[in-house]
């Protein structure tokens, strides 16, 4: 029987898996007990939601101009430790302000640990199995996804809401062991970040960026994620607030909620290294497919007349973020080239960050004007747009190539 070994990559794997559950654990309640316990407005409650994910938008750009080499890797571990202790000053922490503080901190920490893990994820596998490994870096993310509400669902029962904010520093405490081992292991990582291959020549920045968003791959990836976790962002902020208020569900309901979701992300997370493997879509044709089902699905929870069919489209959300996120992430691992990797993984994680940002500033006031269920017809028009948008960068991607095969 083959001894299993605990290489960089499984490390990553880890490290991601822990980072993702300790979020996922809060994701479920946070707007439940902003508004129960701290008992603020609605917009409040959306600006200190959207906090986490401007500070971090902010610090993965500063990643993607300044990482490298092993300094990164040490940047990881004091990251866990602030993260993992952040969620602990919740429940300790009445005032809307401090809350913000607190939030924006584990933000930053969040954007080194995302970015770092990922990039490491696809460059500590061999070129011919980063497809593969970027698969099974996001099964565990999905994985993490799945722990988090699991967590909350039995927690809030028995501890209440305030406590499980603790849970969730607990387990951000595996990352500050996984990342500890990582920079012992690596010890010998040259700043170049090229774990595996033959290092190559630096570029600038000035034309590093310009190169990377002119890529037509790249800019699929970036769209269709934007898109989706604009949309994600209106769920995290708004749908525990709907579950409870609109269809009259309990706290730990709540959280069951999430783990349909993760269930199903986790089930097409696992599934979508066969699909693309198949040849039967492309990742590019994956994406924008994906972008489109997640605005039908936004705009059903609309009109979602009970709580079964609410949940049911709730967890095909799930799915299309258990396609779409990988998707786009092997679109760049395939079409950059890894001196321009750290910057572009950077660029594409700040998009998702700023789509998740700004989705619950965006829809406050609308929420506040019309009701609950209209953020998440906004965040489905906008899904629908960028769905148009990636149609026509398909069309003329598909359109370069076959004059360049002319030639």
């Amino acid at each position: 029987m083959k001894k299993l070994q605990l290489t960089p990559h499984l490390i990553m794997c880890l490290v991601g898996f822990s980072y993702i559950a300790s979020s996922s654990v809060i994701a479920p309640i946070l707007s439940i007990y902003l508004k129960d316990t701290v008992n603020i407005s609605i917009e409040m409650i959306g600006l200190i939601t959207a906090m986490f994910f401007i500070a971090s938008a902010s610090a993965k750009l500063a990643l993607g101009v300044f990482a490298g080499g092993k300094r990164t890797i040490a940047c990881l571990v004091l990251a866990f430790v602030v993260y993992s202790i952040c969620p602990m000053l919740y429940p300790l922490t009445g005032s809307a302000i401090m809350l913000l503080v607190v939030r924006a901190t584990q933000g930053f920490a969040y954007a080194f640990i995302g970015t770092a893990a990922l990039i490491l994820a696809g460059l500590t596998i061999s070129s011919a199995e980063r497809d593969k490994g970027v698969g099974t870096y996001t099964a565990f993310l999905s994985l993490g996804y799945l722990a988090g509400p699991g967590i909350t669902t039995f927690s809030v029962p028995l501890f209440g809401v305030a406590n499980t904010f603790y849970f969730a520093g607990i387990v951000g405490f595996t990352g500050i062991f996984a990342s500890t081992f990582l920079y012992r292991k690596l010890s010998a990582i040259e700043e170049s970040w090229q774990i595996v291959g033959v290092a190559v020549d630096r570029e600038g920045l000035i034309s590093k960026v310009p190169a990377i968003l002119r890529n037509k791959m790249f800019a699929i990836g970036l769209i269709g994620n934007f898109a989706f976790f604009l949309l994600f962002g209106v769920l995290l902020a708004y749908s525990p607030l709907y579950v409870k208020e609109n269809l009259h569900l309990g706290n730990e309901l709540v959280s069951a909620f999430f783990i349909l979701y993760y269930m199903a992300s986790t089930i097409t997370r696992l599934s979508v290294g066969r699909i693309v493997a198949s040849k039967k879509m492309g990742k590019q044709d994956l994406v924008t497919l994906s972008t489109a089902l997640a605005a039908v699905f936004s705009f059903s929870l609309a009109l979602a007349p009970n709580s079964v069919v609410f949940a049911c489209f709730f967890a095909l959300i799930g799915a299309v973020q258990g396609v779409i996120f990988p998707g786009g992430s092997m679109l760049i691992a395939e079409s950059i080239q890894p001196s321009r990797s750290v910057l572009a993984n950077s660029l594409y994680m700040m998009g998702i960050d700023v789509g998740q940002g700004i989705a619950p500033l965006i829809t406050a006031s609308i929420v506040v004007q019309y009701g609950l269920a209209y953020a998440f017809i906004t965040s489905a028009a906008t899904a629908t747009v960028a769905t148009l948008l990636l149609v026509v960068l398909n069309i003329s991607r598909k359109g370069q190539g076959e004059r360049a095969s002319k030639k």
